[in-house]
């Protein structure tokens, strides 16, 4: 069994359908392997979906992470998060941190405790950012970091979101401009 192309195969399931819609017996199908083979490497449906989130942390989400930690300023900074939110051909179907989190209370309790803690620092991410952009003098001293950074998130989650509903990537980008527009004001 190539674990690998498990991960694949999961990650592209959980990704293109609720997780919770897809079962151990479809992935293993779609592998081409046993479900005892599954559950050996796996140890059990949550090892496997713990597995394909920290994949998916490692080959997608990082990129928003290198973003949010790449010093380039204030307003170059939220344009490509708009543009990662709005363009960024893998969020066709959305996120599949985002659709975790949405149904964690269905997910087993190591895919639930990572999906937290991705969350934790997803969130601590977006403080340090605003915090340096207020240091640097970009972003209002009277404004709570922690609400903006709770605020950029959920936009960024909602933009993902509707891009997997089908709206159109040029209304997301209109939407996300105008939601992240409070960063930026004089």
């Amino acid at each position: 069994m190539n674990s690998d192309k498990v991960l694949d195969v999961a990650m592209t399931a959980y990704w293109q359908s609720d997780p919770a819609d897809v079962s151990v017996n479809a992935i293993c199908q779609m592998a081409g392997i046993s479900k005892p083979s599954l559950y050996r490497e796996f140890g059990s449906e949550d090892g496997l979906s713990h597995a394909v989130l920290d994949r998916y942390a490692e080959q997608v989400l990082s990129v928003m992470f290198a973003v949010l930690h790449g010093g380039k300023g204030l307003r170059q900074t939220l344009d490509a998060l708009i543009d990662f939110a709005s363009d960024d051909p893998r969020m066709e179907t959305g996120c599949l941190f985002y659709k975790m989190r949405a149904g964690k209370h269905r997910l087993g309790p190591e895919t639930r405790a990572r999906v937290e803690e991705i969350d934790r620092s997803a969130q601590a991410a977006y403080v340090a950012f605003l915090q340096s952009s207020r240091d640097a003098g970009d972003w209002p001293v009277g404004l709570s970091v922690e609400a903006g950074a709770k605020y950029l998130g959920e936009q960024i989650a909602l933009a993902i979101t509707q891009r997997a509903s089908g709206e159109d990537k040029a209304r997301i980008r209109e939407m996300m401009t105008l939601a992240l527009s409070v960063f930026t004001r004089p």
